[in-house]
């Protein structure tokens, strides 16, 4: 449900009329350009690469040189971009590809491409065109090579060379190119079926299909040594496989898996009450076998295991872990919890019982979540951390011996440090530090009080299992203060602690922090609810300079006004952000919109264009743009439930906003979508504070709903109410909390007018929801309009006809109950008649 965000969507401008505005809101919306997208940075950290979001103009990026007082910078119509080194950029969009040479200045274009590559050790780039050429060039944009006749796959290890699969009489071929020469370094009878590097890139990985009708085969050759054959295998027939990396390459965990298939009865479909795999049969295996491949000595070792069991790798190449997929799954959680896991010592044939084992929480500038991994294992294979009751960690040796117990509640994702001494733990209290040897837990002092992440870790996942561990002995941690949203990086170099980024509210977007490779030099792309994105540079003193802004102008956002607001509720201390008109006028009072979800602290610094639709989702721009207060108070859940603490929340949000003499008391609206659509649902059955209510895509009997199938996320639906609901207990346990918060069961206590929508196609609250409690509504004579969209999903994106339209009936309901604005026929069918 992390991925559920309220998505009710406003659009308008400056008081336009609310008929037949679609093309002036088109217009208004598109004037606003922004900078967005994953921003990149060249290997040495000499350039970076932006994206720029530009209705009018159109898309481009830009490419900004970090070095010296005139900075350099480069603008490409495309989005896609990869650097070559320090030379070059390659752009893509589409079949248009450009190449920029970041010495001269001049540029490449090329048209009809398939896809574009990089071979950065030799300073080109290739090209597979639509007409089945490859072409090399060099910077300079000359014409190395021209291949012919390509219908094959073409990969490449992005240094040196390129890899085609190509048919010749009557065997598959693969030839390597480098711009230079080519050259065929293996040839088979068989059909290649795939061809892939490994994660190093050291090997290239053939699976063959043969005429054989139990086996195929995989072979691995060493393409930097002429494509010698370093290995080969039969596997199962139409086997999926899998090589899993164990200490850098040292060895590979090699994985064969055939999967179930049935075929569709015509008729009916069949569901069992003891199948772990419900609805999820392609995720079952018929026949799996497992080796251990030494790569010094091209040993090769069958793990040998019950074909009901799996192995994943624990990062060493002699103990493994194993276990029953799926034992005693019920749905109750998110994923299969870890059960009756063994060790495998593959050198004594033996199984080490380590039990069961469980995800633990970690807390999210949201709501609680799960680490997606319940064993965590160092770079060195010697260590793995795993947890019995998902609260605390436990130190194992490899071999499956307990080592120690940390008794220490809070700690969340494990990182080793790169020797394998430490082991690092993010926290909600500050970063901690295990050593091993010693058996000690100590606070690294770097944010008390606060959440910590390390930003610079490395993962490598097999499923059950993580290796999780710092590539250098530097470590770049991020400390959140989630009370005042604000921010901080330091970074631990030879020892010490630096602070590179000091404490600030302004936003750094995902993805939108960069550094060069010493980390002397540290890059952010920067936002606040009033000021559009930028890229700016911090040295190691945190001294800061603004690199680049897009050169994009949005003044009025300047005139934006914030206020936070703290209460209490729940047992906890909590916050609202409330922003004003943008026109604001001290002397008059303004009718206000209230948008529920779960926390929303970290929303107060989201810049507010007016095209943003994620994460807050609610075109507050446009809101304040036409004279409406908007406001974000935090609901969290406690013991009562989730419906009543967001009632709790949401009374004691408004009693501490409504100090606020200008905000119109008789003119308030409440809305959300998702869970924020439940929670309005709730409220409107409870509460006589509000004079209209939205409700998108929300649940309104959280029994049916909890005895419901959820065919987005494919299994029942009661695992939610252990996770974002966080009612963590069954109806049949807690019949009575279930019904005090489910909306349904007084749906006639409703006595303002409510919109609800959904969408036909929303197989995440599926639309029933919104029916029932239209229904209930109706039986009751309340004054409620019902949006059905045939087309709709869950949410609606990107300027769709479903998303132009519900925005402006939303805004159609706001003004219309809120600004007194009459005049709206479609309204009017409800209300009117109804008074008639």
């Amino acid at each position: 449900m992390k991925n559920i965000f309220f998505i009710l969507l406003f659009a308008g401008c400056l008081m336009i009329s609310a008929q037949g505005h679609h093309d002036t809101i088109t217009k208004w919306k598109d004037k606003f350009a922004t900078l967005g997208g994953v921003p990149k940075i060249s290997s040495n950290g000499n350039w970076i690469g932006i994206h720029k979001t530009n209705k009018i103009d159109g898309n481009c990026s830009f490419v900004i040189s970090t070095k010296g007082a005139a900075k350099t910078i480069y603008k490409i119509p495309h989005s896609k971009i990869v650097f070559l080194k320090e030379e070059g950029v390659l752009a893509q969009t589409g079949p248009k590809v450009e190449f920029l040479n970041l010495i001269t200045g001049k540029t490449y274009k090329y048209e009809d491409n398939l896809k574009a590559y990089i071979l950065e050790k030799l300073n080109r780039y290739a090209l597979l065109t639509s007409d089945h050429h490859l072409r090399i060039f060099d910077t300079s944009g000359k014409l190395l090579w021209d291949m012919t006749e390509v219908d094959g796959v073409v990969i490449t290890d992005s240094k040196s060379k390129l890899f085609i699969k190509k048919e010749n009489a009557g065997r598959s071929e693969i030839i390597e190119i480098t711009g230079d020469k080519e050259k065929v370094i293996y040839s088979t009878q068989n059909s290649i079926r795939k061809m892939e590097f490994t994660a190093s890139l050291k090997q290239l990985v053939i699976t063959e299909t043969t005429t054989d009708l139990d086996n195929d085969k995989l072979i691995v050759i060493d393409p930097e040594n002429s494509g010698k054959k370093l290995l080969e295998l039969n596997l199962p027939k139409q086997a999926e496989v899998e090589l899993n990396e164990v200490q850098e390459g040292k060895a590979y965990l090699i994985s064969a898996r055939v999967k179930f298939t049935e075929e569709k009865d015509p008729i009916l479909e069949i569901w069992y009450g003891n199948d772990p795999y419900v609805n999820e049969h392609y995720k079952m295996f018929i026949n799996k076998k497992f080796w251990i491949w030494h790569t010094k000595n091209s040993k090769l070792q069958e793990i040998v295991v019950p074909n009901d069991k799996e192995v994943n790798s624990l990062n060493n190449d002699r103990y493994f872990l194993t276990y029953p997929p799926r034992k005693d799954h019920n749905f109750v959680t998110s994923e299969p919890e870890l059960n009756a896991a063994k060790i495998y010592d593959l050198k004594s044939n033996t199984l080490t019982d380590i039990g069961n084992f469980k995800l633990v929480k970690r807390l999210s500038k949201e709501w609680p979540l799960l680490l997606n991994h319940e064993v965590f294992c160092s770079a060195d294979g010697k260590w793995f951390l795993a947890s019995k009751d998902g609260v605390k960690w436990i130190l194992y040796n490899s071999n499956g011996k307990k080592e120690t117990l940390i008794d220490k509640t809070g700690l969340e994702q494990p990182v080793f440090s790169k020797n394998g001494d430490y082991v690092y733990f993010e926290s909600s209290d500050d970063l901690w530090s295990f050593n091993i040897k010693q058996k000690k837990l100590t606070s690294l002092s770097v944010g008390k009080g606060k959440m910590t992440r390390i930003i610079n870790y490395v993962s490598k996942r097999d499923n059950y299992t993580m290796i999780s561990f710092l590539p250098t002995e530097r470590m770049i941690v991020e400390i959140y203060d989630k009370e005042k949203n604000v921010i901080s990086y330091k970074l631990l170099d030879s020892g010490k602690w630096k602070l590179v980024i000091p404490p600030m509210e302004n936003r750094i977007t995902m993805n939108g922090l960069m550094h060069n490779p010493d980390m002397t030099f540290f890059y952010t792309m920067e936002e606040n609810y009033n000021m559009p994105p930028a890229l700016y540079s911090y040295d190691t003193r945190g001294q800061k300079h603004m690199i680049f802004d897009g050169n994009i102008q949005d003044n009025r956002a300047k005139k934006i006004r914030q206020e936070i607001y703290g209460y209490s509720a729940v047992g906890k201390n909590l916050n609202g952000i409330l922003y004003y008109p943008i026109n604001f006028d001290p002397k008059d009072k303004y009718p206000m919109i209230v948008l529920v979800y779960d926390m929303q602290r970290n929303l107060s610094n989201h810049y507010l264009s007016p095209n943003r639709v994620l994460p807050e989702g609610s075109q507050i721009r446009t809101l304040l743009e036409r004279g409406y207060f908007v406001y974000l108070p935090d609901t969290t859940v406690s013991e009562k439930g989730p419906g009543l603490s967001a009632l709790e929340c949401v009374n004691n949000a408004l009693d501490a906003v409504l100090n606020n003499t200008n905000i119109d008391h008789t003119k308030i609206g409440l809305c959300g979508q998702s869970y924020g659509g439940y929670k309005t649902n709730f409220i409107a059955t409870h509460s006589n504070r509000f004079a209209a209510y939205i409700s998108g895509a929300g649940i309104s009997n959280i029994i049916s709903d909890f005895y419901s199938y959820n065919y987005n996320f494919r299994k029942p639906n009661y695992f939610i109410y252990n996770t974002v609901y966080q009612m963590h207990t069954t109806v049949s346990e807690d019949k009575n909390r279930y019904i005090k918060n489910s909306p349904i069961l007084n749906v006639e206590k409703v006595n303002a007018p409510i919109l609800l929508w959904a969408g036909k196609n929303d197989t995440t609250v599926p639309w029933n929801q919104t029916m029932e409690f239209y229904i209930g509504l109706r039986r009751y004579q309340k004054n409620v309009v019902a949006l059905f969209y045939h087309n709709g999903d869950h949410s609606f994106l990107n300027e769709t006809p479903e998303e132009l339209d519900l925005s402006s009936k939303v805004l159609d309901w706001w003004d219309y109950f809120l600004l007194n604005k009459k005049d709206i026929t479609w309204i009017n069918n409800q209300i009117k008649k109804d008074a008639q």
